[in-house]
């Protein structure tokens, strides 16, 4: 026996959201109908009129006839349709279906309505990707809402503690091994009694204190603030109290520690960003350097926890990594090679898109000695200051690698004309070289004759190989989630992979980012607008939720890795990572047919 339309609809989200009143204006234009399988529901381009919800049986969307989605029983299609425009893809059913359907036109009154009901689909559809202009006015509003978030969320270490009557040499070891400024002394129970800190240390070391207890150094009583409290509140406590310090408390136990300094580059971490910024050509050593690129590493990871997207990010730190990178060179070699060089690199730094930098991905081109000490020297040097080496020796200090001009081009003609898995594996590497330090007018003879190279047969086993790995998403949402998805694999390789296959084919050789390889691809019809605008969106909220990710590692001093899980994602970043991912399978449907590949073994309903 059928379930009452009404009844159905109401227990749905987010009808459950509607008033009588407004399920009523729904229920007037409501019609039944069953759909056979094979039937095509409506196509792409179709002007509107229906907004489709499914009561039983399975519906696929689908462009150009690629599958984009299924839907099933409670889901909604057909939404895209209101406000006038047609519909953007095509449904076709799979299994038998019957469908609730509701008049566009009284759908979209009770949409402008409603802000709960209205707000659900713009999570589902308008928001299916957050656009730059929401970021942008959530960036405008950062420093405000900084002031009120709660302090707890700039706490990123656990508390390091001592007993009372811990000796002064024991509270400095402990400081020393956990790389902290100052320990919380503590009673049994944690409830704070005081906090050395350097100040306290110099007080003892003074007076010869070195091997009394903690207890006759520290400053009490110590000044404390509830987790809960403002962030505002904390650096009012601290500027009311002259102190750089402040114990964090829950439940009168010791939580964190809080300093003046934490709150500004938590309030302002893009000024801390800009005046570390301005010191790189003014550091006279590598020590200063590395100071300097942490602190810049923890700006960076504070910003990306507060709302700035990938992009946005992006423009900002892909300068001060070549900065640093320049000035590393310089700072390594008493003076740059006599001979003509270009220093490259590749990977996320060669593509303007690493902006923690996980390891070094870097090459030298010469012009006739290899420079294998001061390839040796550079490489070490980026890796003193904390970008760590490839540990697949991508490096210019690997001989491979540091080679004359027409070795290089040589190598790219030998990789295009005998494209073997090896060659094919090099290419997706040195295809994102970009020129960071030297002469560019050698790398532009690089680049000219790679152009030449380009070949049908290479780009062909390239666009093969950007269709290998499909995203694990399905009918049922994204497989493996609760164990964990690599972000890098699933979401980044397949659109870097398969957005550089096309701008090889355009012979656009000098442009390595993957949102200027996008735009300039649209620009040449290569993709269309839409296309364009859900991959570069879906590229950049799988690049936030990786950015996230290692944020938080670094500032928690873990390890980081690609991985997210279910348990860490929102509902909503849940819905649009989903999206995403079905974005990715559908641009690589429209790669498999423009070169006439085929993917991995997909998963098909009938």
């Amino acid at each position: 026996m059928m379930i009452p339309p009404k009844e159905f609809i109401k227990k749905i989200r987010p009808f459950s959201f509607l008033s009588e009143e407004e399920l009523c204006i729904l229920m007037s234009c409501l019609e039944v109908d069953q759909f056979l399988r094979g039937r095509t529901i409506y196509e792409k381009g179709d002007a509107r009129s229906f907004v489709y919800l499914i009561f039983s049986g399975l519906v696929g969307l689908f462009e150009n006839e690629l599958p984009v989605d299924y839907l099933s029983r409670g889901e909604v299609f057909g939404i895209v349709a209101t406000g006038g425009a047609p519909y953007a893809l095509k449904a076709k059913v799979v299994r038998d279906t019957v469908c609730y359907m509701f008049a566009a036109d009284k759908f979209q009154q009770v949409f402008d309505g409603n802000d709960r009901f209205s707000s659900f689909f713009l999570s589902l559809i308008a928001r299916r990707f957050r656009s730059f202009k929401d970021i942008a006015v959530r960036g405008a509003v950062l420093d405000e809402t900084a002031y009120i978030s709660p302090v707890e969320k700039a706490l990123f270490k656990d508390p390091v503690v001592c007993s009372p009557d811990s000796i002064v040499e024991q509270a400095v070891s402990i400081m020393d091994a956990n790389r902290v400024s100052s320990v919380v002394v503590v009673d049994g129970g944690l409830k704070p009694l005081g906090i050395f800190t350097h100040k306290d240390l110099r007080r003892a070391v003074i007076t010869g204190g070195q091997e009394r207890p903690v207890s006759s150094f520290m400053s009490h009583p110590v000044k404390t603030r509830p987790h809960n409290s403002t962030l505002f509140e904390a650096l009012s406590e601290m500027i009311e109290s002259d102190i750089n310090h402040l114990v964090i408390t829950k439940a009168d136990k010791v939580f964190g520690v809080i300093t003046r300094k934490d709150v500004q580059i938590h309030f302002e971490p893009s000024s801390s960003i800009i005046s570390q910024f301005r010191r790189i050509n003014k550091t006279i050593s590598m020590e200063e350097l590395e100071a300097v690129y942490k602190t810049i590493n923890l700006s960076v990871a504070k910003l990306a926890m507060n709302g700035p997207n990938f992009y946005s990010l992006t423009e900002i730190i892909s300068s001060i990594h070549d900065a640093i990178i320049n000035k590393v060179i310089h700072l390594t070699s008493a003076e740059l090679p006599a001979e003509r060089f270009v220093w490259v690199h590749m990977g996320g730094l060669g593509r303007k898109e690493e902006i923690l930098a996980t390891d070094q991905d870097n090459a030298l081109i010469n012009s006739g000695g290899q420079l294998s000490e001061f390839a040796e020297a550079v490489v070490e040097g980026l890796a003193r200051i904390g970008i760590p080496k490839c540990t697949g020796n991508y490096m210019a200090s690997n001989p491979a690698w540091n080679q004359s001009l027409s070795a290089w081009q040589d190598r790219f003609r030998l990789w295009f004309n005998e494209p073997v898995p090896e060659h094919v594996r090099f290419l997706t590497v040195f295809l994102d070289m970009r020129p960071v330090c030297g002469d560019d007018a050698m790398f532009a003879e690089l680049a000219e004759s790679i152009r030449r190279s380009v070949n049908g047969e290479a780009l062909k086993l390239l666009a093969s190989d950007a269709v290998e790995i499909e995203p694990p998403v399905g009918i049922f949402g994204i497989t493996g989630l609760s164990k964990g998805l690599n972000l890098k694999r699933y979401g980044i390789y397949p659109i870097v992979n398969g957005v550089r296959v096309l701008a090889m084919d355009q012979g656009m050789v000098e442009i390595t980012n993957t949102k200027e390889r996008l735009e300039a691809l649209q620009d040449s019809g290569v993709v269309g607008k839409q296309m364009c605008h859900d991959l570069l969106e879906s590229f950049g909220f799988v690049q936030d939720l990786r950015l996230r990710n290692h944020s938080t590692s670094l500032l928690s001093e873990t390890k980081a890795d690609n991985l997210v899980k279910g348990k860490d994602l929102s509902k909503v970043d849940m819905l649009i990572l989903k999206e995403s991912l079905k974005v990715i399978s559908s641009f690589q449907k429209f790669l498999m047919a423009k070169y006439n590949v085929k993917g991995a073994d997909s998963f098909s309903p009938f």
